[in-house]
């Protein structure tokens, strides 16, 4: 799986970008916001998912992670597919969403193009219990959104801290240290204290 890629825009076209990682081009799908963020020939770095279908493998891109997981919290609803997810992150930012679907407010996801009443009632219903762990994220901003920080949460997770305690200390972390090894480090020292 295909989680992330850091390289230079090759090309940009109306709803995707070839970004060039080690002399190979990936095509990545992205939404108009992400689109008119990234330069041609300049350094970005792109969340990805990898979406497999019997007559597909595309990769869909995203600058952060929380906008990476609404969308893949969004795909795993019946009836919304990953170019209407993708319209869905075009409409509004990840906040705005959130807060549509913490409202029970389904209107702002009824204006988007391939999002029916029906649709959009579901996506509030189904989200709504999922969506609280990933508003906590957002408020730590991106954990810093270095493919550091992302490594050092998962090898902290993998030590037995839960997502929540170390989501609390890694931006912290991430400030006091430059590589991953340092951010474990220092995020150790960190869950230690509050013990």
């Amino acid at each position: 799986m295909i989680s992330y890629l850091k390289g230079q825009v090759l090309l940009k076209k109306s709803n995707y970008i070839i970004l060039e990682v080690g002399n190979i081009g990936y095509q990545i799908f992205v939404n108009q916001k992400t689109l008119s963020d990234l330069k041609e020939k300049t350094e970005a770095a792109v969340y990805t998912y990898q979406y497999i279908k019997e007559d597909a493998l595309d990769l869909y891109g995203f600058l952060s992670l929380p906008e990476l997981e609404l969308f893949k919290n969004l795909i795993a609803i019946s009836g919304v597919g990953p170019k209407s997810a993708v319209n869905i992150l075009t409409s509004a930012s990840v906040e705005d969403i959130i807060q549509a679907i913490l409202a029970e407010d389904p209107a702002m996801l009824k204006s988007v193009s391939g999002i029916g009443t029906k649709t959009a009632e579901r996506i509030v219903v189904e989200l709504k219990s999922k969506i609280g762990a990933l508003s906590k994220e957002i408020t730590s901003k991106d954990i810093q959104a270095a493919p550091q920080s992302l490594e050092a949460i998962e090898a902290l997770m993998g030590l037995g801290y839960s997502r929540q305690e170390v989501l609390s200390v890694i931006k912290q972390a991430a400030g006091e240290a430059t590589d991953t090894s340092s951010r474990i480090k220092s995020a150790l020292k960190l869950l230690g204290r509050k013990k």
